[in-house]
């Protein structure tokens, strides 16, 4: 029996250019390569940069470089598999492997964030340095704010895999600078290098599960990571405390640093796919990526959030020249990064994109509502540590209620998304419950029943986590494919600036009250015998723990002044997230099922999927 010839078995990818390959002779080249003896070589093998392969197949003769020999070896075959993927073409055991990663990621994220908020008064006093507490929060949230939309182009230049490492090394150095940090300035530069990536690294951990997963299944898995991150912020002020109370705050850090290098291992051998546009070419970044609108959003940013720092935090007047040179160099800033936005061939930010009423709304939305949370993580624990006299480790465990009610909120909008398909309604209910605790806190103060500490921002976690994911589904439901890099970098970028400039102007709120509060209850007491009342305000904005070596009638003037400045920042949060509610009115309702049918999942024909959706639109509207 006569042995038969090997047959190599080509993907669909491979059939499917091979045949739209013009096979007829060229001029003066032999008629038939078989009858001159010649071995048949089959064209490069296909990956993301040969896109315009097969249109010069068509319009002209075309002779590809010298091939391997065929057929391949398995090797070969194991290494052209891998380069052909795309997120709909994963396996659902790679699929899971990378959901398990990100989320344990996630899980980081929501500690680092908690461990912070612990932290940051005792760090900050340690150094003498208390008034600069929000620095260690707002050089995190200015570093995402900046570097948020590179990361989206990034990815979808470089591709998923080596922009999300990227982000994840940046955030494990800046953990472990953090541990060693010698002083106030140089853990401030640690913060915004753990902002540098984390900030990336989150942003393109949402942006690969909207790759690889349909929109409904995205809405539950959304509350996936909610309960991800709620489980870390609440185990974050536990550890914290823990750490900081046993070994040290330093190591609260440093311990973080070995597991973010594992999971950035294991992303760099699991996001395997490419996408549309990716070249994966480090030299293509420098000219695809909008570098001088990319300086102008940082410069303009940082500018904005230095002018609010010297005015509130270095006490410096309106007349001196940081104060009004650097708000005067964010307004140049802005106005030039949307002048070269317009002209810039790839934008850091299209503009195009904020094309209707609804899409602005959304934004804006999500710019609010972050600004009215971001505070709370700050402000609250100070409450409980300077007002009601809390170690660290009792404050940190006063955030466990607030996780169980933002895993809670997540994942109940996720399966009610997933079920019913509609999301306007329970936005409205859901922006409701962020700002009632809000007004309800600024009643608090040193004799507030203890009880109430511990579940009075439950509510509002709970609001909070589901109102987030839901707007994110309600942004999602409106685009196309093509697009979830970039959406997913604005809404982040909104996200981030609103949790800036929040904690910019909540800490300005807050030292503006405390420095009149103080002079106004600390002047009207006999003076004290060592230290003048200027010096007793200074030292006690500088470090909550020199409250407890004043007099009584001193020790009880500032704690009365920090309830004050408190009050005054709880009651502008309820003031911004009722304004993220009232925006929601404005958001349009999309049945999810039918963004399932149209654009959002096609990963080709996507632009005729686009016009047939809008057409049903339009024939919807008529009727």
């Amino acid at each position: 029996m006569a042995k038969r010839p090997h047959q190599h078995l080509r993907s669909p990818t491979t059939v499917a250019l091979l045949s739209s390959i013009d096979t007829s002779t060229p001029p003066g080249s032999p008629s038939d390569a078989t009858a001159n003896n010649e071995s048949y070589s089959p064209p490069p093998a296909y990956t993301s940069g040969s896109e315009t392969h097969t249109t010069e197949c068509r319009d002209k003769h075309f002779s590809p470089e010298p091939a391997p020999s065929y057929p391949p070896s398995r090797r070969q075959q194991e290494k052209h598999t891998e380069r052909l993927p795309g997120p709909d073409e994963l396996s659902p055991r790679r699929t899971a492997i990378i959901l398990t990663l990100l989320y344990t990621a996630t899980l980081f994220y929501g500690i680092d964030s908690t461990v912070v908020a612990t932290l940051a008064t005792p760090i900050a006093s340690g150094f003498q340095q208390l008034n600069r507490a929000a620095w260690l929060n707002s050089a995190y949230l200015l570093s995402v704010a900046c570097c948020t939309p590179i990361y989206g182009k990034l990815s979808d230049v470089l591709g998923r895999r080596w922009a999300v490492v990227c982000g994840l090394a940046l955030f494990a150095a800046g953990s472990a600078l953090c541990g060693v940090a010698g002083g106030m300035n140089t853990l401030i530069v640690a913060r915004l290098l753990q902002g540098a990536g984390g900030g990336g690294s989150g942003m393109l951990g949402s942006i690969i599960i909207s790759d690889v997963v349909t929109l409904r299944t995205r809405g539950l898995l959304n509350g996936v990571g909610s309960v991800c991150w709620a489980v870390g912020s609440g185990l974050g002020g536990v550890y914290g405390g823990v750490v900081a109370d046993t070994l040290g705050w330093r190591w609260a850090f440093l311990l973080q640093v070995p597991p973010l290098v594992l999971i950035m291992l294991g992303l760099s051998l699991s996001v395997n796919y490419v996408v549309p546009g990716q070249t994966g070419s480090w030299a293509a970044v420098s000219k695809r990526i909008d570098w001088l609108g990319s300086f102008l959003l940082i410069t303009g940013i940082g500018a904005l959030v230095f002018s609010i720092a010297f005015k509130t935090n270095e006490d410096l007047p309106f007349s001196h020249p940081w104060v009004w040179g650097t708000a005067l160099l964010a307004a140049i800033c802005t106005g030039a990064f949307l002048w070269v936005e317009k002209r810039a061939e790839e934008p850091v930010v299209q503009l195009a994109l904020f094309n209707s009423w609804e899409r602005v709304a959304s934004f804006s939305s999500v710019w609010l509502a972050a600004a009215a949370m971001i505070s709370l993580g700050l402000f609250f624990p100070m409450l409980l540590q300077i007002v009601r006299s809390n170690s660290a480790s009792l404050a940190g465990l006063h955030l466990i209620p607030n996780t169980v009610a933002s895993a809670l909120g997540g994942i109940s909008s996720g399966i009610y998304l997933r079920t019913v398909g509609k999301y306007r309604g329970i936005l409205l209910g859901l922006g409701v419950l962020q700002f009632v605790p809000c007004f309800l806190l600024s009643t608090f103060g040193e004799h507030t029943w203890e009880g109430w500490t511990w579940v009075i921002l439950m509510p509002q976690r709970f609001g909070s986590s589901g109102f987030n994911g839901t707007l994110f589904i309600a942004i999602l439901s409106t685009i196309k494919r093509t697009e979830i890099a970039q959406i997913t970098s604005i809404r982040f970028l909104s996200q981030s600036l609103g949790n800036l400039i929040g904690m910019a102007i909540s800490s300005a709120v807050q030292q503006s009250v405390l420095s009149s509060e103080l002079l106004q209850r600390i002047s009207s007491l006999p003076p004290s015998n060592s230290l003048s009342p200027a010096e007793i305000i200074s030292e006690v904005r500088r470090n909550a723990t020199a409250i407890l070596d004043l007099s009584p009638e001193l020790r009880q003037a500032s704690i009365g002044a920090y309830t004050a400045s408190l009050r005054a920042v709880f009651l502008l949060n309820g003031a911004l997230a009722i304004g993220a509610v009232a925006l929601v009115w404005f958001v349009k309702e999309v049945p999810l099922d039918r963004r399932e049918e149209g654009m959002y999942k096609l990963a080709s024909g996507e632009e005729a999927g686009s016009e047939q959706l809008e057409e049903e639109e339009l024939e919807e509207e008529d009727v």
